[in-house]
């Protein structure tokens, strides 16, 4: 369960703090053939699939919020489309070369529907194709575990105050974050956003085990998008590679 109804402009400043758009954008085009088509399963507003457009690959992103997507539209992006939909509820008749989810946005996705997710992924692909996954697992979330946080994030003129909270469910396995947005505009006007979101707290068997059980084989495991070797502490996430099972390595 989550909620990102908030403006895009504001997600793309906060995500600038995160994430690495050069090296996630090489990382996945690797494993696309020119002129191939990507999917992005949680795509927020874009980002990254318009930078995969702008190499000539043919791509779909898909995402639950609203919001993101009317941004992602405005932004536009040469080759990109944009799907407002669930993750579980979306469908295709065309395949793809690549299907990937960032962000460990797939950690927000109930157990059972995890499942069904990564099974439609596998029919999806194209022979050759290649599932990349980013997601949170439990070491990862018990080393970064802090029960409040507060952090600042700048772009645009636009100041943004991010307030969370985090707990733990023992019993669903699951690890929610709460947010309070406090954004002051370039004009000096302040608006004030709440954000949400559960995330499974998988681990590295259990993800592994999800992708057997979809037909897919684990071909490379990464601790990031530079294909950097995953640390053997648990800070960070885990970047999974996997295709069809009995189709080679990545």
């Amino acid at each position: 369960m989550s909620s990102f109804e908030f403006p895009g402009e504001y997600y793309e400043i906060i995500r600038r703090s995160f994430r690495d758009l050069a090296a996630e954008t090489d990382f996945l085009a690797s494993y696309v053939p020119d002129g191939g088509r990507v999917l992005d399963l949680g795509c927020g507003t874009g980002t990254t699939l318009r930078e995969l457009g702008a190499r000539g690959f043919s791509c779909v992103g898909v995402d639950q919020s609203a919001r993101f997507i009317d941004y992602a539209r405005r932004a536009g992006g040469e080759g990109v489309a944009y799907v407002h939909e669930r993750a579980e509820r979306f469908t295709s008749e065309e395949g793809f070369h690549l299907v990937y989810s960032l962000f460990m946005t797939l950690n927000q996705l109930p157990r059972t529907e995890l499942r069904q997710v990564l099974r439609k992924t596998a029919e999806q692909l194209l022979p050759g194709g290649h599932v990349v996954l980013e997601f949170g697992h439990l070491l990862n979330f018990v080393e970064s575990y802090q029960q409040h946080t507060v952090a600042h994030h700048r772009g645009d003129g636009v100041l943004i105050t991010r307030l969370a909270r985090q707990s733990v469910n023992p019993h669903a396995a699951t690890w929610r974050n709460e947010e309070t947005l406090l954004v002051r505009d370039a004009d000096g006007q302040v608006s004030l956003y709440d954000n949400f979101f559960d995330q499974a707290v998988l681990t590295g068997p259990e993800v592994r085990e999800l992708l057997a059980d979809a037909g897919l084989a684990v071909t490379a495991e990464y601790g990031g998008f530079r294909k950097e070797p995953a640390p053997g502490h648990g800070r960070g996430p885990l970047v999974i590679v996997a295709s069809r099972a009995g189709e080679g390595s990545a």
